[in-house]
């Protein structure tokens, strides 16, 4: 139930020299003696439910009615438009909240943005601030609390626990697990979307007053459900006010950002923007930033963003930060970490360049020689880790060539000798092989990178990758093709071979 932009465009000029929808009105004279209460209400209570349906099925029929034509349809959504902007109008106008209510109880299945009903001079502040201010009141005096049912399982009301016990300890993880449980189940927050309505109109007819009205909140889940009908461009012009401070506050504009980025591309307003907020964090609470970081580190669009901000960093918070970070084994991440890489080397000095690599790199060897010296870890294929593109430039930049030769033979020697180190199971055997390998893979980028060419490095790469036995032990298709892009680095003259 969609109203096209051009019926939309032809609707609202005709709109000036319409007559009312006299059906939609006569429903809409039934909700005029109504009480906020009902309204607010109006999910629960049957005759409202009822009046609800009347108005969908008004606004359905007109805007779907097959049997008439583009211009009939355009007139009968005209005569819509003229009726529900009378409320609208009168609303603001007399500070009526009941007018808004019906305005917002028909314009939620015509879908039409309030800039397009009102002129630029109604929007100003003198004449938007009466009915403001009691849309703020109602606001204030409806408590937003979110519980269990009586009668609901141990392990839901245990979450609900931790997750206030979470928001007294300034955790982030603990108080979350309860709100996205019940963003995955049912309706989640969702649950009076008049409400949620009435919150937009505040926003979109008196932004400074609907920021007043945020920097009032306190709980996280009210966070959620002020911020979770909003689309992103409205959620980004938001998250660029300087004056919300409140922690909990901005890690929800974050996450909700997050939650409807494109990922396929990152936006650079959008990355300005989450840069802006992590900012705001960091300047309440670097401890609460620690765990924002930890939170989002799936996602490219906050990587990016927080590439930005590290470039605007100290030393020191750069270092608490890295400190931080967790190591995933898997590549599922490697896009996120290198958007984070990119976004900060743009802005980032030279020092800067060499301390972020230089820490990653140590986390890494770190991670890498712990799990050799790990009885029970079990690897049989290629570890890069979400962090690949770090190590391998780490060595380009900041690794000598004589340095980067030594290791590469090195590690190429304890492969092809394999069979001769001490391990205490088959299993072991199998694993050091992968690592060692994992390894001198990243090192065929940097050799490359730095278009290295030793004769000496080129033979044992190839006797390495032309061991039957070996092969026939360690190596699968898919670790196959990894030897054999490490060949073709190794061997990159090749590419300027004519």
């Amino acid at each position: 139930m969609e109203i096209s932009d051009l019926t939309l465009t032809q609707a609202l000029a005709k709109s000036n020299s319409s007559s009312i929808h006299i059906e939609l009105k006569s429903v809409l004279q039934k909700l005029e003696s109504k009480t906020l209460e009902d309204f607010l209400n109006g999910e629960r209570e049957e005759e409202m439910r009822r009046i609800d349906n009347e108005i969908r099925n008004i606004v359905k029929t007109n805007i779907n009615h097959n049997h008439k034509s583009e211009s009939e349809k355009v007139d009968l959504i005209a005569q819509i438009i003229v009726t529900v902007t009378e409320y609208l109008r009168n609303g603001i106008s007399s500070g009526d909240v009941r007018s808004i209510l019906i305005f917002l109880g028909v314009n939620c299945y015509l879908q039409i943005e309030i800039e397009k009903l009102l002129s630029e001079k109604e929007f100003e502040d003198v004449y938007t601030k009466l009915v403001s201010e009691k849309v703020i009141e109602i606001l204030k005096s409806i408590k937003l609390e979110t519980k269990p049912l009586p009668d609901a399982p141990y392990h839901e009301k245990e979450m609900m626990s931790e997750s206030l016990d979470g928001f007294s300890e300034n955790n982030i993880a603990k108080t979350y697990r309860f709100i996205e449980a019940i963003e995955r189940g049912g309706r989640g927050f969702h649950f009076n979307f008049l409400l949620e309505h009435l919150i937009s109109f505040l926003y979109y007819v008196n932004f400074p007053l609907f920021i007043n009205t945020l920097s009032c909140l306190q709980n996280p889940t009210d966070f959620v459900f002020y911020f979770q009908s909003f689309k992103k461009e409205d959620l980004i012009k938001i998250s660029n006010e300087s004056s919300l401070s409140n922690k909990w506050l901005n890690f929800e504009i974050i996450r909700q950002i997050v939650e409807k980025e494109n990922k396929e591309n990152i936006d650079q307003l959008e990355v300005e923007a989450l840069k802006n907020v992590l900012y705001r964090i960091g300047l309440n609470d670097f401890a609460f930033l620690k765990q924002t970081v930890t939170y989002f580190q799936r996602s490219r669009l906050f990587n990016a963003s927080l590439g930005v901000f590290l470039a605007s960093a100290s030393n020191t918070q750069i270092e608490e930060i890295i400190s931080d970070f967790v190591i995933d084994k898997f590549l599922s991440n490697i896009q996120a970490r290198d958007a984070l890489r990119e976004y900060f080397v743009k802005f980032a000095s030279d020092e800067q360049f060499d301390l972020i690599h230089i820490l990653i790199f140590n986390k890494w060897k770190n991670y890498f020689e712990n799990i050799l010296t790990t009885d029970d870890f079990y690897q049989n294929n290629l570890l890069l880790t979400d962090f690949a593109n770090f190590i391998s430039n780490y060595h380009t930049h900041l690794t000598k060539d004589n340095d980067l030769l030594s290791e590469m033979e090195s590690l190429i020697d304890n492969i092809l000798f394999i069979d001769s180190q001490w391990t205490t199971s088959n299993s072991e055997q199998i694993t050091k092989f992968h690592l060692y390998h994992s390894e001198l893979f990243l090192f065929t980028f940097a050799y490359r990178n730095k278009r290295l060419n030793n004769s000496l490095i080129l033979t044992k790469y190839e006797k390495l990758i032309s061991h039957k036995i070996q092969l026939s032990r360690y190596v699968s298709d898919e670790t196959k093709n990894y030897l054999e892009q490490g060949k073709r680095n190794i061997d990159w003259t090749k590419e300027y071979e004519v």
